[in-house]
């Protein structure tokens, strides 16, 4: 493509200036004596490149020359600007602060116009803003995107569009005519409605039409890694207006400060049509002082009738509507912080990875095939490209952050408002009046539609979200108060247990324990965390699983909020998982430090563990002796998405030690690929294995886009290589991994559809054929809520010295409204089972699982997991296992709520029914009271003791947990 050069485009600009100018003078058009006094500043030059800095006062130049052609009465730029300059400030608008107000109103001017543009590549936004003089409110409000190459004709739409709005107006010179002709800011006064309270802000548009440019042109690329982390090349950027006077938040836009800020309008989708335009408006407002970065939303409906959405505990609104923003303030591409709100006001928050998700950009895909009982389990979907983008920002919502929101429903769609500390992330610090530079995202989910808006424009074409966000920029004079928080525990439980031995249930005396949680910010991006005797009562059973018939230990994720926060830190880019808190069972102390020393992330963790020293032989040298546990993390930052990295970790029990140490990166390359590589040692003793040392080394090449994705990974695992501090369930594995998938996107009633194929080869160090694995795939994802994904499957898996060949088909589907959701996945073929005397037989697997939402407040869900295996010599069922779970929450009010989980396992005969109620006053706040009831069927037990097929009880569980947070 062509380009212009700044110097030419300066030059038949300012030429073009002044014969306009001279034109206009020549032939004056009449003014009326009534006509409104506008004046007109320069606009702001949002992308800071000096090269640009003519922009904004040609624009002013121009726009004042056609407006006084017209017949309006505008004063003369050079006047404007020395007012302005008296008042010791530049003549740009730089946030409709009072200096620029009281120059107007000097000047006996009626509206002020003003705006900013920003010049990306050969893309132009500009954004203009009708003020009115005397109430300093918006008036009106809009921007228009071009190129630089049609800089004029895009100049003369805005001042068309103005003209023509200034033209509707019976009489400018009244600012109540202007109000309402225009659209004015929030009204005070609003009548409330049944459901909740009125429209609050409702502000006009200018008509200023997004056009349509060349692909290549409109649609920015990824942020660039400026030096220092302090600028963004190609995105959009915005504004948070300063505020002495910090909003109520109570979800009603009614606060004065919203009143002095330009909403944030434009957005585009991501889901179903890439970059279409949005189906629903959307408004967002910004502020901050030196505490809180303060949002507020209004999500307008055509038909509310569509909008989802419910009353439910902190983090479990992922089904509903929901606004949220995502801030990355190191502008490191690394990491980012996600705040989210639902029509109810209920607060959600995550951390976001630098792909868009939770938890490590995992490479290669099937690491659980070579130990299921199908050959068709390992379903799981290319790493090279998701299925879609729609809802992808997913981070791990682990993480709870204090900050406030509230939220209402209004006639057309719902209002809600945030408020975020600073405390409650790190960031940089920066100087008294250096402004801080953040990446910066906005969104909306709206369900029925299966439509995700953003603010910056995602590309499916390019890998990861992080790197396209645009930017918060201004932000001035942040607290830098160092943040210390104290959390005291109070348990009291009474347990109850079995005795198998006589027959009788005993119940111990009521207990009470006490501990503390201490956090304190270091610096603004440092924060040391610690914890003594913490108590985790309150957290959810581990979701089930089948236990039968598996070859390699399962996987149960971490769910202890002490070990979840922070965990991204200590992960690799690789699959190898070398940190799984779950090793540490009942920590008697713990802490870390965590953050980020300019561009180098640190991560620094110690525990000492009770469980391992409680053993049934008193007479053991280990017995009552705890375990202690190290991780140390650095991971220097490149560039966006791009970083290298070491880890060491250690465990020591008495005379036994296991020690882990080594390398990892990732590097990005270009927009859709990416190598990532681990390299680490072990050394570990213990009394059983004695002394054994082996390395890790894995290494993989992905590539992520719109159509076609693939990735390609290696990993090698010493036979002698053991990790005490992470989950490695398998090893003496040379393993490659390659899958390939390609995607139609008719973004209809079909949003995207397409293959995938999946090869596996592993061998033994000794060179053996273990695992040979083929699968293909195809998906679709429809309109409204609606997938279906089949496979089929080819294995080899070598168990007992036999090679078993497997056959294996699949399918899962989803589909989801409003009040009912199913969601269901099945696996039939071969199966070996793994016993003394392997075999293969058949088997069928899967999950159902029902969601009801009758009302706002309440949800339920019956899950069912099943697993039958079936040797085929005989036709004898060698075991049929079902799990049915249900579970149901109730929410009574934003603070108090009721959780009910019933759980039966067929084979194990268990019965569990937990009941827990809960009081949050916010993240730390919070109080718990909870009953546990365990049945097991009585043949089970013993048959000597219990001979009947009912139901006994072995455990019971009263317990109330009382946690107060103090902020400093």
């Amino acid at each position: 493509m062509h380009r212009f050069s700044h110097r030419h485009v300066a030059s038949v600009f300012v030429l073009a200036v002044t014969l306009m100018a001279a034109l206009a003078s020549a032939q004056p058009a009449s003014a009326p004596a009534d006509a409104a006094v506008i004046a007109v500043v320069p606009f702001r030059n949002v992308s800071g490149q000096s090269v640009d800095a003519w922009i904004g006062g040609g624009i002013a130049e121009t726009m004042s020359v056609d407006l006084r052609k017209r017949g309006f009465r505008v004063i003369e730029q050079t006047a404007v600007n020395r007012a302005i300059e008296a008042r010791g400030a530049p003549p740009t608008d730089g946030g409709m602060h009072t200096i620029l107000l009281e120059a107007c109103r000097q000047l006996g001017a009626d509206l002020l116009i003003s705006g900013s543009y920003q010049r990306l590549g050969d893309a132009v936004r500009v954004t203009v803003r009708l003020v009115g003089v005397r109430s300093g409110e918006v008036l009106d409000h809009g921007q228009v995107d071009g190129v630089a190459p049609e800089l004029f004709e895009l100049q003369d739409r805005v001042v068309r569009s103005v003209v023509e709005r200034l033209a509707d107006v019976g009489d400018p010179t009244a600012e109540v005519a202007l109000g309402r002709k225009l659209g004015s800011g929030p009204p005070e006064d609003v009548a409330p409605m049944a459901s909740g309270w009125g429209p609050a802000a409702v502000t006009g548009a200018i008509g200023l039409p997004l056009d349509e440019v060349d692909d290549q042109v409109t649609r920015p690329g990824p942020v660039q890694f400026a030096e220092g982390g302090s600028a963004v090349a190609g995105r959009p950027s915005t504004t948070a207006l300063r505020t002495a006077e910090p909003p109520t938040i109570d979800g009603r836009l009614d606060d004065p400060v919203w009143r002095d800020v330009v909403p944030i309008t434009q957005f585009v989708q991501t889901s179903p049509t890439e970059g279409g335009p949005a189906t629903e408006d959307t408004e967002v407002w910004l502020a901050y002082d030196s505490d809180n970065l303060y949002v507020a939303f209004y999500a307008h409906y055509n038909d509310p009738g569509i909008m989802r959405a419910n009353r439910a505990e902190r983090d479990q609104t992922q089904g509903d509507d929901q606004m949220s923003i995502m801030v990355d303030p190191f502008l490191d591409q690394q990491r980012a912080y996600l705040f989210s709100v639902n029509g109810f006001g209920v607060p959600g928050d995550a951390i976001v990875n630098a792909s868009g998700g939770r938890g490590r950009s995992r490479s290669s895909v099937g690491r659980t095939s070579g130990g299921s009982t199908t050959g068709s389990s390992s379903s799981s979907r290319s790493s090279g490209g998701s299925s879609s983008v729609g809802f992808g920002i997913r981070g791990d919502s682990s993480w709870d952050a204090l900050f406030e929101a509230r939220g209402g429903l209004v006639e057309d769609g719902w209002t809600a408002e945030m408020a975020i500390p600073f405390k409650s992330v790190r960031y940089p610090v920066r100087s008294d009046g250096q402004p801080h530079q953040w990446g910066f995202q906005i969104s909306r989910n709206i369900r029925h539609k299966s439509e995700s808006l953003v603010w910056s424009p995602v590309s499916r074409n390019i890998a990861g979200q992080l790197t396209q966000m645009g930017m918060l920029d201004g932000m001035t004079d942040l607290s830098t108060s160092r943040n210390l928080e104290l959390l005291p525990t109070f348990t009291g439980l009474q347990v109850g247990s079995l005795d198998v031995q006589s027959s009788s249930f005993d119940e111990s005396d009521p207990l009470g324990e006490v501990g503390v949680g201490v956090k304190y910010g270091v610096t603004s991006n440092l924060t040391l965390d610690f914890t003594y005797n913490p108590d985790f009562s309150q957290i959810e059973s581990d979701r089930p699983q089948v236990e039968v018939n598996q070859r390699f230990a399962l996987f149960y994720s971490e769910q202890r909020p002490f070990f979840l926060e922070g965990q991204e830190i200590f992960r690799s880019a690789t699959p190898t998982n070398l940190v799984h808190t779950r090793t540490i069972v009942d920590p008697r102390y713990g802490g870390k430090l965590t953050g980020k020393i300019g561009r180098t992330t640190v991560g620094v963790f110690v525990a000492d563990d009770e469980a391992p020293g409680r053993l049934d032989d008193v007479s053991a040298p280990s017995f009552g002796r705890t375990a202690q546990s190290f991780i140390g993390r650095l991971r220097y930052d490149l560039y966006g998405d791009s970083y290298v990295g070491a880890i060491a970790t250690a465990r020591e029990f008495g005379d036994d030690y296991n020690r882990v140490g080594g390398v990892d990166g990732r590097f990005r390359l270009g927009r859709t690929h990416a190598v990532s590589f681990l390299a680490v040692g072990s050394e570990h003793r213990d009394s059983t294995e004695g002394d054994l040392s082996g390395p890790v080394i894995e290494a993989d090449f992905t590539r992520q886009a719109r159509n076609l994705s693939y990735a390609v990974s290696h990993s090698r695992i010493d036979p002698n290589f053991r990790t005490m501090t992470g989950f490695v369930p398998r090893v003496d594995t040379q393993r490659t991994d390659a899958n390939v998938q390609y995607r139609w996107w008719p973004e209809g009633t079909i949003i995207n559809w397409g293959p995938s194929f999946t090869y596996l080869r592993n061998h033994s160090h000794d060179g053996v054929l273990e695992d040979e694995h083929f699968r293909g795939n195809v998906n679709f994802e429809f309109a409204r809520n609606v997938r279906f994904d089949a496979g089929f499957s080819r294995d080899l898996e070598r168990f007992g010295g036999i090679d078993f060949r497997k056959t294996g088909a699949s399918f899962s589907g989803l589909i989801s409204t409003r009040v009912f959701s199913v969601t269901a996945s099945a696996n039939q073929g071969d199966g070996v089972f793994f016993g003394d005397n392997p075999f293969l037989g058949r088997s069928v697997d899967g999950t159902i699982s029902l969601y009801f939402r009758p009302t706002s407040r309440l949800r339920t869900e019956l899950r069912t997991i099943f697993s039958r295996f079936v040797n085929p010599a005989d036709d004898t069922e060698i075991f049929n296992v079902k799990i049915y779970r249900w579970r149901a929450t109730y929410q009574v009010t934003d603070r108090l709520m009721f959780r009910h989980i019933l759980e039966h396992n067929t084979l194990s005969g268990t019965l569990g029914n937990n009941v827990l109620m809960t009081y949050r006053v916010n993240a730390g706040t919070v109080a718990f009271l909870g009953y546990d009831d365990r049945y097991r069927q009585g043949d089970l037990i013993a048959d000597a003791f219990f001979p009947t097929a009912g139901f006994e009880r072995t455990n019971r569980v009263f317990f109330t947990k009382i946690a107060y947070l103090f902020r400093y």
